[in-house]
């Protein structure tokens, strides 16, 4: 990789790695309709993306899982420039050791029974609706889909998934009894509407894996064959749509949609889906190369829960020349596994919102160089008044006018053969090369 940029999107994630004419986009979502002190909406900064990038010539998109503040700018860049992207790479959609993919079905569950549009309605469509949604908005041909032992090549390297899997997932216990609980209301509900819902229910299921083998990278099926699978899929669908009404007029329906609209479920549906975040790192090619380290050795982690980390963590290297921090920095997924591995730069992208969580101090105490969109969220920025990169990153003076040497990204004139790290913050006011600098280094 060249060139890392981490855009301060508020709390959202958006990622962009390139070099030589390539990059990929890791997520493009925020929860703030307003971003910051540039008073721009986020949907226009996401479809500014498209002329920012623009003259690379191959582009690549990646969504690590479906929450709101990941993958909600991607319809603004496809909207803009449908063809944008040549791949898109989608997460799968996990199945438990019954062959079931609870996260799909609880989606389409709160799809059917919680009617009102709010967040959750609109993390449930994401899911729900992928396959149909990206073939509208862009093409079938530049999608695939991607679980652990997958692989894909960006700049001559290539990038091994470490999660999810797409068999044998481990759902938490709390998450599998909620699944079946809303399931066993409508098995013993009578009518014809509840067991039509229940046959839609199970044949849209069948048909969202269908095409999650259809479009592996291991899949030789034709075009064709891709797209006749999602025009089934958006088929089951609309017959659902059909008798939406009908379902929720049932008995059992507010009890249904009690059940899985309650905060309680919100919160375990969430947990479950930040658990199947997409993770990957580079692959070390072979043992000689085991030993050694560059910038190409990167983990990108999406919302991974300590729970996941902890059941990759035996695949992970021990030492990435730059790691993206699990959502957002916050203390509900810190993962004290950091603290053993040797991490030289880690990316937090966290921001104001109500409903988001400030950066973890144990981030700051961690010997890696720090690159975040913004301070402010920090606690320990907050208590001690400054960034906990100083002396490390800024090699701050120790006499005189104690003030902080640039960054060498920031200082073209250095003929010494230092060079910065390449790693960029960029907002609506402008591209920064390090904390260290008070202007937009180029826009």
């Amino acid at each position: 990789m060249n060139w890392i940029e981490l855009h301060n999107v508020e709390f959202g994630d958006c990622t962009v790695l390139g070099g030589n004419g390539q990059m990929l986009m890791i997520d493009c979502g925020s929860l703030n309709a307003i971003l910051g002190k540039g008073a721009c909406k986020f949907e226009e900064y996401a479809s500014r993306l498209t002329k920012r990038y623009a003259p690379i010539e191959q582009r690549h998109g990646m969504i690590s899982h479906f929450h709101k503040d990941h993958v909600n700018g991607f319809s603004a860049i496809l909207q803009e420039e449908p063809l944008f992207f040549q791949r898109i790479y989608l997460p799968p959609a996990p199945q438990d050791n019954n062959g079931n993919p609870l996260l799909l079905e609880f989606a389409l569950l709160v799809y059917t029974f919680v009617t009102e549009k709010s967040d959750y309605s609109e993390l449930v469509d994401n899911i729900v609706t992928a396959f149909i949604r990206m073939r509208r908005l862009s093409s079938t041909n530049n999608l695939a889909v991607l679980c652990q032992g997958d692989q894909f090549e960006l700049d001559d390297v290539t990038y091994e998934v470490l999660w999810p899997k797409q068999t044998e997932y481990p759902y938490s216990e709390a998450f599998y009894e909620l699944v079946e609980q809303a399931n066993q209301l409508l098995t013993t509900t009578w009518g014809n509407h509840a067991e039509l819902f229940l046959t839609y229910k199970d044949a849209f299921c069948d048909c969202y894996l269908h095409c999650v083998d259809l479009f592996s990278p291991h899949s030789s099926a034709a075009l064709e064959e891709k797209n006749e699978a999602v025009s089934r899929l958006e088929a089951i669908l609309h017959e659902i749509d059909k008798i939406i009404y009908e379902l929720n007029s049932l008995p059992v329906a507010q009890d249904v949609a009690e059940l899985i609209g309650s905060q309680k479920a919100r919160m375990r549906f969430g947990k479950e889906l930040n658990g199947s975040s997409m993770v990957f790192h580079n692959q070390k090619q072979n043992r000689w190369f085991q030993n050694k380290h560059t910038k190409e050795d990167i983990l990108f982690t999406g919302d991974a829960t300590p729970n996941t980390m902890e059941k990759i963590s035996e695949l992970l290297h021990d030492r990435y020349y730059l790691v993206k921090a699990p959502h957002h920095g916050t203390s509900s997924e810190w993962w004290e596994g950091w603290r053993a591995i040797e991490i030289d730069h880690m990316l937090i992208s966290n921001g104001h919102h109500s409903a988001g969580g400030m950066i973890d101090e144990k981030y700051a105490l961690l010997p890696a160089i720090k690159h975040c969109t913004n301070c402010t969220r920090c606690r320990w920025y907050l208590e001690k008044g400054k960034c906990c990169n100083r002396k490390k990153k800024c090699r701050e003076n120790e006499h005189r006018s104690h003030k902080v040497k640039k960054c060498p990204a920031n200082q073209p004139e250095r003929t010494d053969g230092m060079c910065g790290c390449n790693i960029y913050t960029v907002s609506s006011l402008g591209t920064y090369a390090c904390d260290c600098t008070e202007q937009p280094r180029m826009e």
